[in-house]
C-alpha cells in the first residue's frame, strides 16, 4: 500500500472522536444525563461529535455538540509536516447554565475545558504534545455559542 502525506488527516480525526468518547465527564455533558449506555456513547460519531464542522439550525435534540478538523498549513521539511487540530466546542445558548466540580464557566466552557485536559497529555498525535496555540469565541449560528480550540503538533510527512 502506497503511504499518503494526507492520510493523517482521517487518522487524526478518528483518535479525535476515540479520545472524546472515552471521557466520562466530556460524554455526560454531550448527554446531559447520567447514566448513558455504551450504545449511546458508540453513536456520539455524527450525532454530538461530527469530523468536520456542523451548524446545523434545524439540531434539536443535542444541547452540546463538537467538531473537529484537521489541517496541514506547513510541510516545512522532507520529513516533517505541521498538523493544525480545530476543535469547536458548540452549545445552545438556551443550555448554557451548567456545573461541575472542578470546572467553572459557561456549558461552553467547560466542554473546550474538558477537551483540552484531555489532550494535553495525549501521545496519539505526531511527535510529542498538542500544543494549544489559541482559544475563541463564536457563533455557528443565531442558536449556538461556542469556543474554537487551535491546536498544532509536528508529525512526520508519511507513515510507514
Amino acid at each position: 500500500m502506497e503511504t499518503s502525506i494526507l492520510k493523517d488527516m482521517g487518522i487524526y480525526k478518528d483518535n479525535l472522536i476515540a479520545a472524546f468518547q472515552d471521557s466520562g465527564d466530556i460524554c455526560e455533558l454531550l448527554f446531559d444525563k447520567q447514566p448513558y449506555t455504551r450504545d449511546d456513547v458508540q453513536n456520539l460519531p455524527y450525532s454530538r461529535i461530527f469530523p468536520y464542522l456542523h451548524a446545523d439550525e434545524a439540531q434539536t435534540d443535542a444541547t452540546s455538540y463538537i467538531c473537529v478538523e484537521v489541517d496541514m498549513p506547513k510541510i516545512p521539511t522532507s520529513t516533517i509536516k505541521e498538523m493544525k487540530i480545530c476543535i469547536w466546542a458548540c452549545c445552545q445558548k438556551q443550555h448554557m447554565r451548567y456545573s461541575k466540580s472542578g470546572y467553572a464557566g459557561t456549558r461552553a466552557d467547560i466542554l473546550a475545558d474538558m477537551i483540552e485536559r484531555r489532550l494535553r497529555e495525549s501521545d496519539k498525535f505526531g511527535i510529542g504534545k498538542p500544543q494549544l496555540v489559541s482559544v475563541e469565541h463564536f457563533f455557528p449560528n443565531d442558536k449556538c455559542y461556542g469556543k474554537r480550540m487551535t491546536y498544532t503538533v509536528p508529525a512526520f510527512k508519511t507513515r510507514r
